[in-house]
């Protein structure tokens, strides 16, 4: 579910960006927020894709975000509500459609007070029972549903451009600078700061580096959350170092991955992504209380895994503009 994305995006309509500017500057000086560091600072000396790679080229790599493995419980919550609502309305026209034919023909008895209450009131109330989901319920359903399956965050290093794969709704097809980009990270973080982890990246209004996909400058500011959460500290450090090394450095610092994210949603991957647990608690013998309390959940997740499996099939598959996907690639 992409609500912090949609936070993100939607906050920036009344976000007052010179207040903002301010207070984040006093939280420095006052030693409260530590002040970002820039994209040739080295972060580790380890390196690691953090399995968040859904393709890897001499050019480009397409990484993940955070929140595109949590969905499911609001398609299975809003999307029962929208059938059940839809049923009603289908049902109540037509066994009212009935009555309303009678209204104008001969043959028919007159209808008693309580049916012409009945052929009123009732498509009234679904009417506006749907009105109501479509306005206030609706929105959050596409949140994870109904909208791009997933988003990517492109890294160029031919053009050194960072590319946003995102639908409208949380902001669309932005081109930004890889220079310009200041990344939220403690390098002398604990193991402990970086569990559950991801890199956010955030570009300033003043640096002029938003552009649309056409190439036309947006006077905006863009923040974006890359890679799959981290287990601690050292990960997280490590997958920024990652993608730091491929851009500066090159494919030759940055190893192509054993294995890439698959795209096709096939529902096995859907259990997964509800499951959570990897090898690594099976293998702890101080984690199979996770393992014992995850197979009660069983029939739990399996529901949640069948929504999220749902929520990808409503889904399309996005895709980059031409001019991105060519962007980098020698002419022939």
């Amino acid at each position: 579910m992409y609500f912090f994305e949609w936070l993100l995006f939607d906050g920036r309509a009344t976000a007052d960006y010179a207040k903002l500017s301010r207070e984040a500057e006093k939280q420095k000086k006052n030693g409260e927020k530590l002040p970002p560091i820039r994209t040739t600072r080295k972060a580790s000396e380890k390196t690691t894709d953090n399995m968040s790679l859904y393709s890897y080229s001499t050019i480009y790599i397409d990484v993940r975000t955070p929140n595109d493995e949590k969905r499911g419980i609001i398609t299975l919550l809003a999307g029962s509500a929208g059938i059940l609502i839809a049923w009603m309305l289908i049902g109540t026209l037509y066994y009212t459609g009935g009555d309303y034919i009678g209204l104008f023909t001969k043959d028919r008895p007159p209808l008693k007070i309580y049916e012409y209450l009945y052929i009123w009131i009732m498509p009234a109330t679904s009417i506006a029972t749907s009105f109501f989901y479509i306005k206030y319920v609706l929105p959050y359903l596409q949140l994870e549903a109904f909208t791009a399956r997933r988003l990517i965050v492109r890294f160029n290093r031919i053009t050194r451009k960072v590319y946003l794969l995102r639908p409208k709704h949380l902001g669309g097809v932005v081109a930004l600078d890889w220079d310009t980009a200041e990344v939220c990270i403690d390098p002398n973080m604990s193991e402990l700061d970086g569990v559950g982890g991801f890199v956010m990246l955030g570009w300033d209004k003043e640096t002029n580096s938003v552009r649309d996909a056409d190439g036309n400058l947006k006077d905006d500011f863009e923040i974006t959350m890359v890679g799959k959460p981290t287990r601690n500290g050292s990960e997280l450090l490590a997958f920024w170092e990652y993608i730091r090394r491929y851009m500066e450095e090159g494919p030759e610092a940055a190893p192509k991955p054993k294995k890439l994210i698959g795209k096709f949603p096939w529902p096995w991957r859907s259990f997964m992504a509800v499951w959570q647990l990897d090898s690594r608690f099976f293998k702890t013998p101080q984690l199979w209380i996770f393992v014992l309390v995850y197979s009660l959940l069983l029939p739990l997740i399996t529901i949640h895994a069948i929504g999220h499996w749902i929520s990808l099939l409503l889904c399309y598959e996005p895709k980059f503009p031409r001019v991105i996907e060519e962007a980098g690639i020698p002419p022939p």
